[in-house]
């Protein structure tokens, strides 16, 4: 109908993502830049080349920014994909399996954090979990939150990163719930991202699996040990 098409349209102009389920794989034969992800070098990471950070080989895509540049904060070399398509009224999961070597950082990113980062926004919020060898950080509403627990982060171990509406978001690693937070970073856009999220710190990472779904009927993650396990691992 005419009233429909007007909906959709006004839609559209003002930039609201419209509700559709999404189910993206990310493939390691190729950069994610030659499978529809935008590659981003923005503020003081600006004009770095793709090549020289990200590398594919052996089904492991390899972040290496240590030695790009670091002490201010405004800055990112990261994919993006989804563009627009992400919304805060339907359940997501971002699912990535990865291990981080290095870090180094500087101020509020002393100790690595955003160095390497997954996460997604919904319109207005971005939600998003960083990692270093040793610890595991959530974005909240000023800064990050470093997430209780002791962790070996060397290894390869599988994250998961899941959205509730309105506004709630869990953090599992290896099937064990870390983290529950109600309230992300206050950031513009819709959008699934990774790689690094800083101008304070760099990091050298692997990624074997990156998965994102919205709205689609998958297993919920599971949790059995709980939090307890993970103080163990």
């Amino acid at each position: 109908s005419l009233a429909f098409a007007t909906t959709i349209a006004s839609l559209l102009a003002t930039g609201t993502a419209l509700s559709a389920p999404q189910n993206f794989v990310l493939s390691f034969s190729s950069l994610p830049s030659a499978q529809g992800c935008n590659y981003n070098a923005v503020g003081s990471h600006a004009g770095t080349v793709e090549s020289s950070v990200f590398s594919v080989g052996a089904g492991v895509l390899t972040q290496n920014s240590i030695g790009k540049g670091f002490g201010v904060s405004g800055g990112s070399i990261l994919y993006g994909v989804l563009n627009g398509l992400l919304n805060t009224t339907e359940t997501k999961e971002l699912r990535v399996t990865a291990r981080v070597l290095q870090v180094e950082g500087s101020g509020l990113g002393a100790a690595g954090q955003q160095g390497f980062a997954f996460g997604f926004n919904t319109g207005s919020v971005q939600y998003d979990i960083s990692i270093t060898p040793t610890n595991i950080y959530a974005l909240g509403p000023g800064a990050t939150i470093t997430v209780a627990g002791t962790y070996t982060n060397t290894t390869f171990h599988d994250y998961v990163l899941q959205f509730s509406p309105p506004g709630t978001f869990r953090i599992f690693r290896d099937n064990v719930l870390l983290h529950t937070g109600t309230s992300g970073f206050s950031a513009s856009g819709s959008r699934v991202f990774f790689g690094d999220g800083t101008g304070g710190a760099n990091a050298r990472a692997e990624v074997t699996a990156l998965r994102f779904i919205q709205d689609v009927a998958t297993p919920a993650t599971s949790s059995t040990w709980g939090r307890v396990k993970s103080l163990y691992r």
